[in-house]
């Protein structure tokens, strides 16, 4: 199958779940098609005046991509993808990838951009029956067996900081200086602006940034955030696999049950405001301290919890912990809060469900592993 057939595909149904634009493909000097995506998309040879987003990657290793053989973001962070343009919209190419790959049925047309009204969890019924948490308890790795967690805290769905988690992570005892040899030639998407008003929309000012370039401008002033904006972070970015060999994975769980782990970074003072998601999560703090504010599933009216899609899954709030409305939100006088600082060396068990917001207190590194542990669904 030619390389236009296969762009016809992949973006055959990309318009039905809301994304438009033109994404242009380069895989050598002479080899360019272009796709340009609405309703009713259409792929042709050639290079486009003004595409939204320009991808410039190998024939092999696209190939590798539409064959389930590769993964679009991994080759990314490894420098073997490149990406210009519109990198909100980029963010996507994964899931239009996803989609054509499985053949999923054309779906109704969702704005990626709006809010809808968030169905309700079993997580929640889970955290309703228990006793309010009024703290989260912080046990050593040393003196907690993977067969308590799995009795004790992973049914129940209750938050745990495990401390002196990652002495066995190369990464960990690694200096900053020492790490950026690793870092080399990795890349990452960062973003820019005022993006905790824009949690989740595609109207984020996304940049693509040399990995080892942000790690080592992270002390510098300029990297702080200017006129009130939060600072630049690389967050939620896949953990290049050059860097996989520098980290173990928890043992509380299968390692078939892991989603590709995820790396934050950033200086002092980035956010993200409460919201939760679909899987357990288990956080790893490698550099620095981060601040979680947490609050449990069942508290979702409260909270004025909204979501990305009709189904749910990635679920926002309007309600700030830090700058309460409770004129807006009566019912938040009733959550219980729990705040939590995790040190360098500590694992967060987060389970599904719980909402939480999270701010680097120092400049910080963080690695986290997305769980489908499939408690009660």
């Amino acid at each position: 199958m030619d390389l236009q057939t296969i762009l016809g595909k992949l973006f055959a149904n990309a318009g039905a779940v809301g994304i438009e634009g033109v994404f242009q493909f380069v895989f050598g000097p002479h080899q360019a098609y272009w796709s340009q995506v609405t309703d009713r998309s259409h792929t042709q040879a050639g290079r486009h005046p003004s595409p939204d987003v320009t991808i410039e990657v190998a024939e092999k290793d696209f190939l590798g991509i539409m064959a389930g053989l590769a993964n679009v973001e991994e080759l990314f962070a490894s420098g073997r993808l490149r990406i210009g343009g519109n990198m909100g919209l980029a963010t996507l190419l994964p899931q239009i990838i996803d989609h054509a790959r499985h053949g999923s049925a054309v779906a109704a047309k969702v704005d990626m951009n709006q809010r809808y009204p968030t169905p309700p969890r079993f997580s929640e019924k889970l955290s309703a029956s228990l006793p309010t948490q009024r703290f989260v308890e912080r046990r050593p790795r040393s003196e907690l067996s993977v067969q308590e967690f799995r009795a004790r805290y992973l049914p129940h769905g209750i938050p745990l900081v495990i401390s002196d988690a990652l002495q066995d992570w190369p990464l960990f005892k690694l200096s900053r200086e020492e790490s950026l040899v690793h870092f080399a030639e990795l890349q990452g998407i960062t973003r820019h602006g005022d993006y905790v008003k824009k949690t989740f929309s595609t109207e984020r000012d996304f940049r693509s940034t040399s990995m080892a370039a942000f790690i080592a401008s992270l002390d510098n002033p300029t990297a702080q955030g200017a006129d009130g904006e939060p600072p630049a972070y690389m967050g939620n970015n896949i953990l290049p696999a050059q860097l996989l060999e520098q980290i173990n994975y928890p043992p509380y769980f299968d390692q078939s049950l892991f989603i590709p782990p995820r790396i934050w970074i950033g200086p002092k003072g980035t956010l993200t405001p409460l919201h939760r998601d679909d899987t357990d999560n288990l956080f790893a703090q490698v550099w620095g301290q981060k601040s979680f504010i947490l609050a449990a599933p069942h508290h979702r009216e409260a909270l004025g919890t909204w979501s990305t899609a009709p189904q749910g899954g990635l679920d926002g709030c309007d309600f700030n912990p830090d700058a309460p409305d409770y004129q807006r939100f009566p019912q938040a006088r009733d959550v219980t809060f729990l705040r939590v600082t995790l040190e360098a060396g500590d694992l967060l068990f987060l389970p599904e469900g719980w909402f939480h917001q999270v701010e680097s207190v120092s400049t910080s590194l963080s690695v986290n592993f997305w769980v489908n542990s499939g408690r009660g669904w």
